[in-house]
């Protein structure tokens, strides 16, 4: 009775989830197609640091918001751990938005201090040029943005990396984004919730500052590259 009680709670959580989700896409501008095979069916593939052979990508949702083309999914995982022989099952909401640049941008991760080890093993494995960056070259960031969030990149990309993520830029992302993870890569910015729940305020905040990211980096890269 119990595992029966259980399993309804979760189905009636979930059917709550996909409410709000399709609301908020309807609000947006975006179109709701929830659950997408990565293998079977003809879609855009969110891609970034979390795309792998056997994720599994639900609540899928693509359209055009504030001048940019978006994609929205929940994607869950299963990332081995470091630390025990089983593996944890990771799951983000991510947003993606086509950058409008051509400019051939490095590829960036600025993720928290409080991400799991088995998340950062999963990023090195994959991306092994990426490293831990000690920004300053531009000027100081604040202790507020060093304290959360730690910069990652190729090392011989720092000057171009720190011309993207510039002490003004750190101290707007430690004010607003709070626990999501941000990532730069082959003309794409990525915006990650992880472990969260899809409240409409978390999905207005991933999509509003997603914007306003793009917005910079093209801007950015307009004037330095």
């Amino acid at each position: 009775m119990k595992k029966l009680l259980r399993g309804l709670k979760k189905a009636t959580s979930r059917r709550g989830e996909r409410a709000k989700i399709e609301e908020f896409a309807l609000a947006h501008g975006l179109v709701y197609f929830g659950y997408v095979n990565q293998h079977d069916d003809e879609h855009h593939i969110v891609r970034g640091v979390t795309v792998s052979t056997k994720h599994r990508d639900e609540h899928y949702c693509i359209g055009s918001f504030d001048g940019y083309d978006v994609a929205f999914v929940e994607r869950t995982d299963n990332v081995p751990s470091p630390r025990a022989a089983h593996s944890i099952t990771h799951r983000w909401y991510i947003f993606e938005f086509d950058l409008h640049t051509r400019a051939d941008l490095p590829h960036i991760f600025i993720g928290l201090h409080s991400h799991s080890e088995s998340f950062y093993k999963q990023l090195f494995m994959k991306y092994p040029r990426l490293r831990p960056l000690r920004l300053g070259n531009l000027g100081e960031h604040t202790h507020q943005f060093l304290s959360h969030y730690r910069v990652y990149g190729a090392p011989q990309k720092l000057v171009e990396i720190e011309q993207l993520i510039r002490p003004e830029v750190g101290e707007m992302v430690s004010k607003h984004f709070g626990s999501l993870a941000v990532e730069i890569h082959d003309g794409a910015l990525y915006i990650y919730a992880e472990r969260a729940k899809a409240t409409p305020a978390l999905l207005d905040a991933m999509i509003k500052n997603g914007v306003w990211f793009a917005r910079h980096l093209d801007g950015a890269a307009d004037s330095s590259y």
